[in-house]
């Protein structure tokens, strides 16, 4: 529930003067969603106000658009709001925060949903991180995704592609080898670790290595690529297990002495 603060007026509003907020990083809505909400309103009415600004004459949402529109959907005329006084920065903050709590948001949406930050913070990827409580090679993860070609990010939107497919993807550079490597995940329903696979094979034959020399080599044991997604996980950095029978090593890749000393605490601490 929305905390009131100093400032704050509650209102009954009539649903026409509302108006979406252009800072909602969510860009899809499903159906089902509103449908359900709708009919839970029809029955109980709205729980929790919109929380929105005054922008001219209008009220502009800074959260609350889906219990907007399934009122809407309801028949409703008048929603309850919360209006506060809020700066354009402060409200394309809280409008990516309050999805990233919720996860209401896709890849790309969150990804999007980070740059407008950026633009509208001027900030660094660094100042994003804090703002949102994330740490920056999470936000660095999810903008990188930008960088895949449209038809990629589409699927990655869809959930054709998880974004783990998406980031392994972006290792093969130019735009059409992604395009085409994606369109044979897809077909063929490869994991993240299939991907990774054919992505090494192709990275390999542009080199001018034979195509499969390194399927060749023994599979490596399922095992150790759980640990290894574990330790990505828990570190929120690439990490590389090598393992011998006489000796192994575990490759952490850090991006600066920031990242560096950010790692070394978990570590410390775990």
């Amino acid at each position: 529930m929305e905390q009131r603060q100093a400032g704050d007026e509650v209102l009954q509003a009539e649903v026409a003067s509302l108006v979406v907020n252009p800072y909602q990083p969510r860009k899809e809505i499903h159906e089902a969603e509103l449908a359900e909400l709708a009919e839970s309103i029809r029955a109980s009415g709205i729980l929790q106000p919109i929380l929105a600004r005054r922008v001219g004459d209008k009220l502009e949402i800074i959260a609350g658009e889906r219990r907007w529109r399934a009122a809407q959907l309801a028949g409703l005329t008048k929603v309850p709001v919360l209006v506060r006084s809020v700066s354009d920065q402060d409200s394309a903050v809280f409008a990516l925060v309050e999805n990233l709590q919720r996860e209401d948001l896709n890849a790309m949406e969150k990804a999007q949903g980070f740059k407008l930050l950026l633009t509208t913070l001027n900030t660094t990827q660094e100042g994003v991180a804090k703002k949102v409580g994330l740490d920056r090679t999470t936000v660095t993860n999810f903008l990188r995704l930008l960088d895949l070609p449209t038809e990629v990010q589409a699927h990655v939107s869809r959930g054709t592609l998880s974004m783990g497919h998406a980031r392994c993807l972006l290792a093969l550079g130019d735009n059409e080898t992604i395009t085409q490597v994606a369109d044979e995940s897809i077909k063929q329903a490869w994991s993240v670790r299939a991907l990774e696979a054919r992505v090494k094979e192709a990275l390999e034959a542009s080199k001018g290595q034979p195509a499969g020399t390194a399927g060749k080599s023994k599979a490596r044991p399922v095992w150790l690529n759980e640990l290894e997604e574990s330790l990505v996980e828990a570190l929120g950095t690439p990490v590389q297990i090598r393992y011998g029978r006489k000796r192994s090593q575990i490759i952490i890749d850090c991006g600066g002495r920031e990242e560096f000393e950010r790692v070394f605490q978990r570590l410390k601490n775990a």
